[in-house]
């Protein structure tokens, strides 16, 4: 196992370097000497998580709850710790202190041999999961002594890193384009390799053990997988749409609307919904998870396209309604009848078992076409979205 004392060094390193270039080639030094079997928890470790951010999976720690787990841990009082955190400005730095001073006072020989064994990287994260599975009475409990068992097993420096992963902010800068180009350093593979590899996984932990294990060869091998959200692709605003469509001579012209971002993803009769943000929205749209199991004519199926909040007649309403769904938890049902929606559908990346991604988006088109079946008076509730191909500039406006 790695440990947890490896990984802090390498972020104390990262805090003074200035080079992306040397950022880079420290990542890479860590993810090269990582086990395998934890590569994935330090690869999401270094850029600040602790899970996928697609998993919907959260920690659920704030800042009291790490004051009072510091304040057991140390008997330094929460009030002395807020004192000491207005000076320092940093939950990291003072969890630093909070350590030292602690040490400083264990001088007996007994408390040296009290002291626990050495954290490794598996054992954080095992005590953040079990934190953040804490539901119902006793949860805030559960989460402050798994905190308080590990700054009571860390070192100082140890114990920065930690408090700062527990609230996701490492404060080292390293993001994933950084570790991308980690991968490919220090397992010597194409950085377009590594790029295409997370575009269809959207998980640098799941490619990072990939690379290492099996190479180009297995990261080629890697797919898309239903509830696994992809990244999802942004438009990029045109300076000169008339110098862009004179030299493409034809462009793919669709409606704008104005509604939010949704990826579905369908497997038999189970549909799942997330955000722009790849969050998983599921529980606040029931309404739209009965139209596509109605309507969408496919096994399986990966889907992306824009959701609009429409009156009775079809014609949509102000973005900030479809927000109120969107952020809905409770009177769900309620609410999705006084704010009904309407789903605009415009790619496909994945149908029945078949990952289409990489082709050309005509193709994806009518692959979308295939399985999307509604009538007149269901296009209220889901369509594909019109598509001119044309090089016409009057028509286009």
């Amino acid at each position: 196992m790695t440990s947890f004392r490896e990984f802090a060094e390498t972020c104390q390193a990262i805090e003074k370097i200035s080079s992306t270039i040397d950022t880079t080639s420290r990542v890479a030094d860590l993810l090269r000497m990582v086990d395998i079997e934890e590569l994935p928890i330090a690869t999401h470790f270094i850029m600040s998580e602790v899970f996928p951010a697609w998993s919907g999976e959260q920690l659920g720690i704030g800042t009291s709850l790490l004051y009072v787990s510091l304040s057991r841990a140390s008997g330094m009082p929460v009030k002395s710790i807020e004192s000491l955190i207005r000076t320092t400005g940093d939950i990291g730095d003072t969890a630093l202190l909070i350590l030292k001073e602690k040490r400083k006072n264990q001088v007996t020989f007994s408390s040296f041999f009290e002291e626990h064994p050495e954290l490794s990287i598996t054992e954080v994260y095992n005590r953040f999961k079990i934190a953040s599975e804490a539901s119902g009475k006793g949860s805030q409990d559960i989460k402050i002594k798994n905190l308080q068992f590990l700054f009571n097993s860390s070192t100082p420096r140890e114990a920065k890193y930690i408090s700062r992963l527990a609230l996701e902010e490492l404060r080292i800068g390293v993001g994933e384009g950084v570790v991308r180009d980690a991968i490919a350093k220090a397992f010597s593979v194409p950085a377009d390799v590594v790029e295409h590899a997370f575009m269809v996984t959207n998980d640098l932990g799941i490619v990072a053990a990939t690379a290492k294990e099996g190479g180009v060869e297995a990261l080629e091998h890697l797919g898309i997988e239903i509830n696994r959200p992809i990244k999802m692709m942004l438009s990029q605003i045109s300076p000169d749409i008339v110098a862009d469509i004179k030299e493409m001579k034809e462009a793919a012209i669709e409606w704008k609307f104005d509604g939010a971002r949704v990826q579905v993803h369908k497997a038999g009769n189970s549909v799942t919904l997330f955000s722009r943000k790849l969050e998983n929205v599921t529980n606040s749209l029931p309404d739209l998870v009965e139209i596509i199991r109605k309507h969408i004519k496919a096994e399986s199926a990966i889907l992306d396209g824009e959701a609009v909040a429409v009156d009775e007649n079809g014609k949509p309403r102000a973005f900030q309604e479809i927000l109120k769904r969107f952020r809905r938890k409770y009177d769900v049902e309620e609410k999705a009848l006084g704010i009904p929606i309407q789903l605009n559908l415009f790619d496909i990346m994945y149908l029945n078992g078949k990952t289409l991604i990489d082709l050309p988006l005509i193709e994806r088109r009518k692959a979308l076409e295939s399985c999307v079946e509604s009538s007149s008076e269901d296009s209220k509730s889901i369509c594909v979205d019109k598509q001119v191909i044309t090089g016409d500039l009057e028509l286009i406006e």
